[in-house]
């Protein structure tokens, strides 16, 4: 198995678990609620994102900047979500 099957693989897993708040987003608008839902985690989520984004970029590494750039921005997403319904 190459090197880039892997990167691929890897990437895949990644975007499955940056996509789930997907869900949590969903359940925030459907009840107009998010008081248990915690912020840290999505803050986390965040600028551990973020900081995977720089570093793919400045390697120009797609298998690492991808997923990690749609995780920020769903993270960000989601955390807009929490406080706007707390």
């Amino acid at each position: 198995m190459s090197i880039e099957a892997v990167g691929l693989m890897a990437s895949i897993a990644a975007l499955i678990v940056f996509i789930s708040p997907l869900d949590q987003i969903r359940t925030i608008l459907k009840f107009k609620k998010s008081d248990e839902v915690s912020p840290a985690l999505y803050m986390a989520m965040i600028v551990n994102c973020s900081l995977w984004t720089i570093y793919g970029m400045g390697i120009n590494n797609w298998f690492i900047l991808v997923p990690n750039a749609v995780g920020m921005v769903l993270g960000a997403v989601t955390l807009f979500f929490i406080f706007k319904y707390r």
